[in-house]
């Protein structure tokens, strides 16, 4: 694919890739990923987040947080980072249906796993690195946290040869280099795509705080805190957001509309 980088400008960027929620009993069943452009990603604070995470020195996980005063200083210190960067960092979430895809019988597990775990992301990956114009091409590479999931169906080479099966078909200006399974704490990039991830979950869910657990409570409450700040409120309202309920096109939905109900149930 050499010929596609006979252009003025060719982008580098990391494409980081994480889930929330797994079941019919996970609802939301939210997708996502986040490219961060590689100049971006290599500035001294990411970097030095990044030296600390990989030393065990930062817990950033929002699925266990439930309060704690380190935990919650990491996430805040995380998600301003992300403000800092707003202008280059992009994200895709998709919401989709996984009562739907289990209530058809004619397919079997596999054909289930390989709709979320494969053709799904490759449609928000996709997303993320085509389109940037005649005169640019999108380098990219691909970093996913572990799951045995993902090591079932090979996804770590089928994405990367699928990815450009369809810039070569479509005519774009886009390569996948490569794709790697990593472990927890490797990369900054998936913990902030699994901070954003859980505040979006959060915010769909709109948890009453009467009837909530603690750290469904805490989660609630630092949401509400992190929504403070406009900027971030603006960000995640202007993010792209889709959800997929079996129908042949994902639906675009305005996230702003979700932030707004969750507002007026906690912060009022």
């Amino acid at each position: 694919m050499s010929h596609l980088f006979n252009t003025f400008h060719t982008k580098q960027i990391n494409v980081f890739f994480d889930e929330s929620g797994k079941g019919i009993k996970q609802r939301p069943n939210l997708l996502g990923s986040l490219s961060i452009p590689k100049k971006v990603y290599e500035c001294d604070d990411i970097k030095y987040m990044n030296w600390f995470l990989r030393k065990g020195k930062l817990n950033i996980h929002w699925k266990n947080y439930n309060g704690g005063h380190m935990d919650k200083a990491n996430i805040k210190n995380l998600i301003e980072m992300f403000i800092n960067y707003k202008d280059f960092i992009k994200l895709n979430v998709i919401n989709y249906h996984y009562g739907f895809l289990t209530s058809q019988p004619l397919f079997a597990q596999k054909d289930l796993e390989a709709t979320i775990y494969s053709k799904l992301p490759e449609r928000l990956i996709y997303g993320l690195i085509r389109g940037y114009g005649s005169e640019a091409t999108v380098s990219a590479d691909i970093y996913i946290e572990a799951a045995n999931e993902y090591d079932r169906i090979n996804l770590s080479e089928t994405l990367v040869t699928d990815l450009n099966s369809q810039s070569l078909y479509r005519g774009e200006k886009f390569i996948a280099n490569s794709c790697e399974m990593l472990p927890k704490n490797t990369e900054v990039g998936l913990e902030l795509t699994d901070v954003l991830l859980g505040l979006i979950r959060t915010i769909i869910q709109n948890p009453a705080i009467d009837k909530a657990g603690r750290s469904a409570r805490e989660k609630v409450n630092l949401t509400v805190d992190l929504l403070e700040n406009q900027e971030l409120k603006h960000i995640l309202g202007d993010i792209k957001y889709y959800e997929w309920r079996g129908h042949k096109q994902l639906t675009k939905i305005n996230f702003m509309d979700y932030i707004y109900s969750f507002l007026l149930q906690h912060h009022f």
